[in-house]
């Protein structure tokens, strides 16, 4: 399965992670991987973006006009994903998201999907959002709210990576955290199989 997934975030909410956690969850699982990341990776604070375009190797690689080969940047439109880490930065990123695509945010506000059908929301996409926050601070570590929002996101229909695929990756990290990680995962997961999650 073939899938265009923008992260957008700002910086020291792990979206580098959650980057590199696809990429290598893709390339595991035999997919060709390219991608990149933008806008002041480093400035803890700033507005953080990341392209991760997975693609089958079966596939035919697409090149844009006056271009070669694929190109790691998303253009506007054509996202299939759009996995946003802060509500601010799913409004800047929404026109990337393509029309029938998938929004998946990290929000705590009632208000958030008036505020984005304000910004120009396509009717036609489908928006999953999850105080993961919240649920990083009950597990005690507000730093994995990254990795619960991937886990809900993985729950989505198309998404182009399972769970099981993920959780893989997650316990090949390495990291002395991993375990906490895969709770987070976890949680992320039980949430997106919750109906009453908020969906739109």
């Amino acid at each position: 399965m073939n899938g265009k997934l923008l992260l957008a975030g700002i910086g020291g909410q792990g979206v580098l992670f959650a980057h590199q956690l696809l990429a290598r969850c893709a390339a595991e699982q035999g997919y060709d991987v390219t991608g990149a990341e933008t806008h002041g990776m480093s400035q803890r604070g700033g507005a953080v973006v990341s392209h991760v375009k997975i693609r089958s190797p079966s596939s035919p690689q697409p090149a844009p006009s006056g271009q070669l080969g694929d190109a790691p940047l998303i253009r506007q439109g054509t996202a299939d994903f759009l996995i946003a880490f802060a509500e601010t930065e799913a409004l800047r990123a929404l026109p990337f998201l393509r029309r029938g695509g998938t929004l998946v945010v990290n929000t705590a506000s009632p208000r958030f999907l008036d505020d984005m059908t304000r910004a120009g929301l396509d009717e036609h996409v489908t928006v999953r959002a999850l105080d993961a926050m919240a649920i990083a601070e009950r597990l005690g570590r507000r730093s994995v709210a990254n990795v619960v929002l991937l886990g809900f996101a993985s729950t989505c229909r198309a998404f182009p990576l399972t769970g099981d695929a993920l959780r893989a990756a997650l316990q090949g990290h390495g990291s002395k955290s991993w375990q906490s990680n895969l709770q987070a995962f976890d949680e992320g997961v039980r949430a997106g199989s919750d109906p009453h999650e908020p969906s739109h």
